[in-house]
């Protein structure tokens, strides 16, 4: 799940993740984390993201809260 950050900065049209940093007026670093998944986005920041990426907030900080919990789970 860690590269949903790299697909939604990819879909909005951003080649790199420093072109990103900069729209999103955010270090290099912070932008490289969060890719990388290392780092999650503040509130204030997931709404930023969610304008700039044009896409909406679950997109952005769902696939954070993921567990493979269910996969022990059995179908009926």
């Amino acid at each position: 799940m860690a590269n949903h950050i790299t697909r939604l900065r990819k879909k909005s049209g951003f080649e790199t993740a420093k072109e990103a940093a900069k729209k999103l007026k955010i270090s290099d670093s912070m932008m490289y984390q969060m890719e990388g998944g290392y780092k999650q986005p503040s509130s204030n920041l997931g709404i930023k993201m969610a304008e700039v990426f044009n896409c909406t907030l679950e997109e952005i900080f769902l696939p954070f809260n993921t567990t493979n919990s269910d996969k022990n789970i059995k179908e009926v």
